[in-house]
Parts: C-alpha cells; structure tokens; sequence
C-alpha cells in the first residue's frame, strides 16, 4: 500500500471498529461535544480509581445518534446534570427520564458513568429498552432508525467486553463488578436473540470461561454480520 494510504487512515484507526465493515469515524461529531460527554461521565475525585476499570466511553457512532438526539432540551438537561457538581451519583432523575420514555440513547451515555452502580442500572435500562421493543408500533423509517441503534449497542457491549477485565480481586468489587460483567452478556443476548450462561446457580460472580466467552463473542459478532 502506498505509505500516503496509510496516513489517509489514521482517522478511521483511532475509534478501532469490532466489525470490520463498519467505519467508526468520529469526524462527523463535534470535538466540543464528545468532550462534554467524557466530563459529565467521568469521576473528577478519583474515588473509584483504583476500584474498577475505567468505563469504556461511547463508540463514534453512538456519539454520533446520541448529537442528533441531544438536540432535545430534555435530552441536554439530563446529560448536563449526570456531572457530579450536581450531587446526584445515581443520576436518579436521569433513569426516571428514561423509564417514562424507554430512552435507549440516555441509558446508553449513563452506561459508561464513573460511578458500577450507576452503569449496572443503565445496562438494565437498556435490557428494558430492548425487551419491550416488540410492543413498539412505528414506521419503516423508525423501525431502520431501531435497527440501527441495536446494531451499535451490540458493537459497543462487545467491546466492553474485549476491554475490560473479566475478574477483579478483594473484596465488594469482585461482587459489583461481576454484576456488571453479567449483565453485559445477557444485554448482548437479548439483543442478538441468542443465550450464553455465565453461572447455573445464580450467585453475583462472573465465571464464563474463556473458551465459552470467545465462542459467545464469535455468535454476537455472526448476528452483525447478517
């Protein structure tokens, strides 16, 4: 390849897309803005740190639905009031938004918030979002825009899973952090139609093994592909 080729792609390279025919370009979102997400997710204090890994922030193309969708003044309101200068961890008022409207691009930013018990509560909202998609009536045009959003939560999630650690050691976050890791494979699951156990006798630890783990990651990265 032509060395001019290969600075032609860099741009491309920096958002490293899971399906490999699917361009994650962040060129067409405002710098500004995807800052501004980053801030109002992120733990200013360091309190957690050193807890858990650090949450995977938002694909290009979820940044890319959620600049449109944010255009709402509702929509701005509660991404603004996610930052901590507002004393509100748990972004409560966030996720009762969210519940009135089954807000899948809300949920979606609150998932990649600094705070495990707050993610955990976004994946679920987003697992609600999904499961009740089938009482959902609308037009082609929304049901493409549906499909579309599915297919970049898919691709998001299964980075998450690619990135982040599986196990922690000591202590409540192996037990939060196993919450959070289930409830990404069975987020993944849902959307996909498919089913991956993790544990058969429902305690709060994620014990996929690996083989069982890269087979699932395989399934979800198939359902992409059709």
């Amino acid at each position: 390849m032509n060395p001019m080729h290969h600075l032609l792609l860099l741009p491309l390279l920096t958002c490293a897309p899971v399906e490999p025919s699917q361009q994650d370009s962040c060129a067409q979102v405002p710098v500004a803005f995807r800052e501004h997400i980053r801030q109002v997710t992120s733990d200013t204090t360091g309190r957690f740190f050193n807890d858990y890994p650090t949450p995977l922030p938002l694909t290009c193309e979820l940044l890319d639905l959620l600049y449109a969708e944010q255009r709402d003044d509702s929509v701005r309101y509660h991404i603004e009031h996610v930052h901590q200068r507002y004393g509100d961890a748990r972004a409560g008022a966030a996720f009762s938004y969210i519940a009135r409207h089954n807000h899948f691009h809300l949920a979606m930013v609150l998932a990649t918030h600094w705070n495990p018990d707050t993610r955990i509560e976004a994946i679920r909202a987003v697992f609600e979002y999904r499961r009740i998609r089938p009482m959902v009536c609308a037009t082609k045009e929304h049901y493409a825009q549906l499909e579309r959003q599915d297919r970049a939560a898919v691709r998001y999630f299964i980075r998450v899973l690619e990135k982040t650690p599986r196990s922690l050691v000591g202590g409540e976050n192996v037990v939060i952090h196993g919450v959070y890791m289930g409830d990404v494979v069975r987020v993944l699951d849902l959307f996909t139609g498919q089913t991956h156990n993790t544990t058969g006798d429902m305690r709060m630890t994620f014990d996929m093994p690996e083989g069982r783990m890269q087979q699932a990651l395989e399934d979800w990265r198939h359902w992409l592909e059709q």
